[in-house]
């Protein structure tokens, strides 16, 4: 951990009031701990669901996921930019919130209600409409529980939001442990699990959030202005949630439950090796939004940071590429022994994916958001397409295949987009004899 940290060491914040190598530690240590209470969750689950039962409850929270995926319209972002501008009210972002939230949900609960069982059905295999309404209560849950919490990044309070952030993986596993010890899993108790994991984590976010002050008065963002800003980042994530999903969708539908679940094991274990990149990218943005108009600079250090993800990654994929075999099955039980192979084909695209993300956060801090949609847009494509080739002759072995592709070529577009632009800005700096290059915020 600390070698890792001293590689991606930034010193501290322009105002000098946090250390950068300190803000990755506790988010890095947060993430962990979050993965390793997840991964206890998932052993029970898994093991005493069966293949078929938990693809049904994967099936199912692919409603709350999209609806959240697609509706949370970009507001955790934009509290934390007018929070951390000091141009926003927490009492004002906290009420906007819950209308919101609750708004969203009657309108996607008045739509499940007109929908007939088949049509249900025929979207979400094996899922009736009585549980599709039941597991559509996750979605307020979780646009309140992202959206208050991001006050709390948006304040800079790092300590707290990695505390206060660990609710929710708490609460669910503390859940599914008792239910695991009373042999009382299923589909409808760790759909509630979830459910009261996301509002523990709202009401401890409420809490904390309860005594910020607004930082000058004013009345607080308009709705309008609030989403508008959201929105411009929020194109991006919706077409990267929709490329991580889609293949898991295929699945579902073009085999059955229980190869869904086995897939969607493959998934969540390969989607760990994310971390390190993740907490790198918490990083990057707001440090290349800072030295926009020192491109040189600025790109030795994104290269570093990226490197040192990617060296990391490259050498847990391997490890973990060695152990699937034998361990997946042994953990998890040996229903679930075809989701090692699935699970090794997807390691090359989530090493390269895990450089990407480095760079694609620098990009979005210089205001290149462009370049991030189109990638985005690319792997979808790639995704969706190889999924319908593949998957009817290789099955999940398919589907793996298609989103490695996807994931690398993706980028490869990406990084060569960076670079051109880097060498564009860096010539541009030198030409003038300053740092000059377009301000945070305008696209290229």
């Amino acid at each position: 951990m600390k070698s890792l940290l001293a590689s991606l060491s930034l010193g501290r914040t322009p105002d000098a009031r946090f250390d950068l190598s300190a803000a990755i530690g506790s988010t890095l240590l947060r993430q962990v701990v979050s993965s390793g209470l997840y991964f206890v969750a998932l052993w029970v689950t898994t093991r005493q669901l069966g293949p078929h039962d938990n693809g049904l409850l994967v099936t199912a929270l692919l409603l709350p996921q999209t609806l959240y995926a697609f509706l949370n319209l970009g507001l955790g972002p934009s509290h934390v930019y007018h929070m951390s501008s000091g141009t926003g009210s927490p009492r004002a972002m906290r009420r906007l919130n819950r209308r919101l939230a609750f708004g969203l949900w009657s309108a996607a609960a008045l739509a499940l209600a007109l929908l007939g069982d088949g049509a249900i059905g025929r979207w979400l295999p094996g899922t009736a409409r009585h549980t599709a309404l039941y597991a559509s209560l996750l979605f307020p849950m979780m646009l309140l529980a992202g959206w208050t919490s991001s006050l709390i990044q948006g304040a800079r309070d790092y300590a707290a939001y990695n505390k206060t952030a660990l609710t929710q993986p708490l609460v669910f596993c503390t859940g599914v442990l008792v239910l695991g010890a009373f042999h009382a899993v299923g589909v409808a108790a760790v759909l509630a699990c979830h459910i009261l994991s996301q509002a523990a984590l709202w009401l401890a976010s409420e809490v904390r959030v309860h005594g910020y002050a607004a930082p000058v008065p004013d009345p607080g963002v308009k709705l309008g202005a609030a989403v508008a800003f959201g929105l411009r980042t929020h194109l991006s994530n919706v077409i990267t949630f929709l490329n991580y999903r889609v293949a898991l969708y295929a699945v579902s539908l073009m085999i059955d439950p229980a190869g869904a679940g086995r897939y969607a094991l493959a998934i969540q274990l390969a989607e760990v090796l994310w971390l390190i990149a993740s907490a790198a990218s918490v990083v990057v943005f707001p440090e290349s939004a800072a030295h926009n108009r020192t491109p040189a600079a600025l790109q030795a250090m994104v290269r570093k940071v990226a490197l040192t993800v990617f060296k990391i990654t490259l050498g847990a994929a391997l490890l973990a590429a060695v152990l699937a075999t034998p361990v997946i099955p042994w953990v998890f039980g040996r229903d679930y022994a075809e989701a090692a192979l699935p699970f090794v084909i997807l390691l090359p695209g989530i090493v390269a994916w895990s450089y990407m993300s480095v760079v694609a956060n620098s990009l979005a801090g210089m205001g290149c958001q462009r370049v991030n949609i189109q990638a985005a847009l690319l792997s979808f494509s790639l995704n969706g397409a190889g999924c319908l080739l593949a998957i009817p002759q290789y099955g999940l072995h398919g589907a793996a295949l298609a989103s490695t592709v996807a994931f690398s070529a993706t980028a490869a577009y990406t990084i060569f987009l960076y670079r051109r632009i880097m060498a564009e800005r860096i010539a541009r700096a030198g030409a003038d004899g300053q740092g000059t290059a377009r301000a945070p915020g305008e696209e290229r």
